[in-house]
């Protein structure tokens, strides 16, 4: 029997090299679209907190009388207001800061709220911002802001509040925000007007 000669090589076949081929393109392909994702800086100009100030007069604040592009919302029927025993961990309706401003012959507040809810579109129908004026003598005065329509998501915006009263009545207050309902963030405050 005569023995065919072995050869240590295989020949290749064009399949082969066409495979071989396609494997390397499909891996520079890969590590060139991961350059180009990598080198975007889509972070850098993404607008993270966009700053947008509200002013609301005070005949808006005490009424139900309708503004254009602002909702306004129903007073509770209790003047007592509820606290929910466990805070929101991730509350949709943020306030960042109160603080006092000094006006002739009334109190008044800046509130700066923060939406940042996970859903891709803030509701500023659903949302409501109160404040309770607290008094001297004991008492609490309830009041209801008027709240934008159009909110963006992460944006923020200022609301004013006004008590028309003596100063010297107040003794500071606290605002409270719910968003769908559900009480979101409370801040409280002494007044301290500059």
């Amino acid at each position: 029997m005569e023995s065919l000669p072995t050869s240590p090589r295989r020949s290749r076949d064009l399949l082969q090299l066409a495979a071989a081929g396609c494997v390397a393109l499909l891996i520079v392909g890969e590590v060139a679209l991961l350059v180009v994702v990598f080198r975007q800086h889509r972070s850098r100009h993404m607008p993270v907190q966009a700053s947008e100030e509200v002013v609301v007069a005070p005949s808006v604040l005490t009424t139900n009388a309708p503004v254009t592009n602002v909702v306004v919302a129903p007073t509770p029927k209790s003047s007592s207001v509820v606290e929910v025993a466990a805070p929101v961990l991730n509350p949709a309706l943020k306030i960042q800061e109160v603080r006092w401003v000094k006006t002739p012959g009334a109190a008044q507040v800046e509130v700066r709220l923060r939406a940042q809810t996970g859903e891709r579109q803030f509701e500023g129908r659903a949302a409501q911002v109160g404040i309770e004026w607290e008094l001297v003598d004991g008492t609490r005065q309830e009041e209801w802001l008027a709240v934008p329509v159009e909110w963006e998501n992460f944006a923020v915006k200022t609301l004013r509040a006004r008590y028309d009263g003596a100063v010297a009545r107040v003794r500071g207050c606290t605002v409270r925000t719910w968003y769908r309902q559900q009480l979101q963030d409370t801040k409280s405050t002494e007044i301290s007007i500059p």
